[in-house]
């Protein structure tokens, strides 16, 4: 098992505590961090850079992810150049997110719109096979995103067969879905876990999460909040999973300070 971080939070603990980003990566591999989950919009022109510095902080890259439109634009040249990059990377794991429809679009639209986002899905996994990298979805935290739930996804899986599924423990609550049950029924397709937590209260700050029942949540260390990680962990345990843990908590205040407490709480529990 190894755990990762979202790079996105690299950054922001560059910015917040006025470290460069080569010694943030320092501390976070002191914590027992070993991958970054790193954002296609993040790489820059220069991306030899980027490798040699986290190469040099001893930091892999265990999944790359990025935003496509195939609902209504189905080239997918843009996700193959993504598994392309994901490859430069030495990244085993992509997580696309295929697109949106819009809450007002009509029945019809919102059929061909699937329909076209996972014809474009099963492309990019025969094209990411050739190169053994693994596409996969997440339960993603939008009204607009037609695989916000357990069902929703499968929906997804069960017509892309090489797809994988990125679970993201603290996604399912903006849904008013309970993560066990969507666990249960998403257990057998899990590649790829992303380790997010919320808090209910103010207390450590930073921007909320808005559920579609109306419900705040904040950014939370992984285990300090309201979400079952620490059962999700022992099931996942259980099943035989032995791959990424990724820690998540975008939008915090002090992303440093989550980042080493969310790293301790996870070994602890899944050395």
């Amino acid at each position: 098992m190894q755990i990762s971080v979202f790079y996105s939070h690299v950054l922001a603990a560059s910015g917040q505590r006025g470290l460069t980003v080569a010694e943030v990566l320092k501390r976070i591999k002191g914590f027992g961090i070993d991958a970054v989950e790193l954002d296609l919009a993040e790489v820059k022109p220069g991306r030899g850079e980027l490798r040699e510095q986290l190469a040099q902080a001893g930091l892999a890259v265990a999944s790359m992810y990025a935003f496509f439109d195939y609902g209504n634009d189905p080239d997918v040249e843009s996700g193959l150049r993504f598994i392309d990059a994901a490859e430069f990377f030495g990244a085993p794991k992509v997580l696309a997110i295929p697109g949106f429809i819009d809450e007002s679009a009509s029945p019809g639209t919102r059929d061909r719109a699937l329909l076209r986002m996972a014809a474009a899905l099963q492309e990019m996994c025969s094209y990411a096979e050739q190169k053994n990298i693994v596409v996969t979805m997440e339960d993603f935290d939008d009204v607009r995103a037609p695989f916000a739930t357990a069902d929703q996804l499968l929906w997804f899986l069960d017509r892309v067969p090489q797809l994988g599924c990125t679970f993201d423990t603290g996604n399912f609550i903006y849904s008013a879905e309970d993560e066990l049950e969507a666990y249960a029924k998403l257990e057998v397709r899990i590649v790829h876990v992303h380790c997010k937590d919320h808090a209910l209260d103010e207390r450590n700050g930073g921007k909320p999460k808005i559920t579609l029942n109306g419900t705040a949540l904040y950014p939370s260390p992984v285990g300090s909040g309201i979400i079952a990680i620490e059962e999700i962990l022992k099931r996942l345990k259980a099943y035989g999973y032995v791959d990424t843990l990724a820690i998540e908590h975008f939008d915090a205040l002090d992303q440093l300070a989550y980042m080493e407490q969310s790293a301790a709480w996870l070994r602890a529990r899944f050395s």
